[in-house]
């Protein structure tokens, strides 16, 4: 594989569950490459195991066997307390289902994650004002979720997600629960967010128009990856 300006990796990853008819293989032999800037999709059925491979990509749960690596670092020789670290400063995350805090207001949602990076609450909330002002909420970043609509609380997740500057942000369907023009619109922020702040993205999605747009697109399909044909 060509590293130049690689920022995620995967080698060879597997990843075994055990059940009680016996081992069940979702990922035999995983690998690719997410370079700087670059909006990358994996497609894929239902149930195929893209969730399963962000959450491997992302150090949210540890492969069988292969390397993940990130920014150049190794996720493998990191323990549960390094891996918790790395991901808040180095990896954002974006899921169907936005996961606020229904308690905290948009622009808290947001600063969170930065105060727990180490920044003062004077810094975060200016780091946060800025991100709500990027995915257009500054007139309801005082709002709670429940006060939010779908498309503005996972406005909001995308805000989060980019509070530390990471590395890469996965984003697992991110659109899936929203409707027809507001996912649309949603797309539109993932893209200008990734050219404004060269913030690479890997999306698994069932949409064919958001897949088409990305840069490349593997296809994850009885446990293998493969690149899609003139991607």
């Amino acid at each position: 594989m060509d590293s130049t300006n690689c920022i995620l990796s995967a080698t060879d990853v597997c990843r075994e569950f055990k059940t009680a008819e016996g081992t069940l293989l979702v990922l035999n032999g995983i690998s690719l490459e997410v370079k700087k800037g670059q909006m990358t999709a994996v497609t894929g059925a239902s149930g195929v195991g893209k969730s399963t491979l962000l959450h491997l990509l992302g150090g949210l749960d540890r492969p069988t066997r292969g390397e993940v690596t990130i920014g150049g670092a190794s996720l493998a020789g990191m323990n549960e307390a390094e891996l918790a670290r790395f991901r808040n400063k180095k990896v954002g995350f974006v899921f169907q289902f936005h996961y606020l805090l229904d308690d905290f207001t948009a622009l808290e949602n947001v600063t969170i994650p930065i105060i727990l990076a180490g920044c003062s609450h004077a810094e975060a909330t200016r780091r946060g004002e800025l991100l709500i002002d990027q995915v257009g909420l500054s007139d309801r970043q005082t709002h709670r979720p429940k006060e939010l609509s779908g498309g503005e609380q996972q406005r909001v997740a995308v805000a989060r997600a980019l509070a530390n500057e990471p590395e890469i942000v996965l984003a697992d369907e991110p659109t899936g629960n929203l409707d027809t023009a507001t996912g649309r619109r949603l797309h539109e922020l993932l893209f200008e967010l990734s050219e404004k702040n060269n913030t690479s993205f890997l999306v698994a999605t069932h949409n064919r128009e958001l897949a088409d747009r990305c840069d490349y697109e593997y296809l994850l399909a009885d446990g293998k990856l493969s690149a899609e044909p003139g991607r």
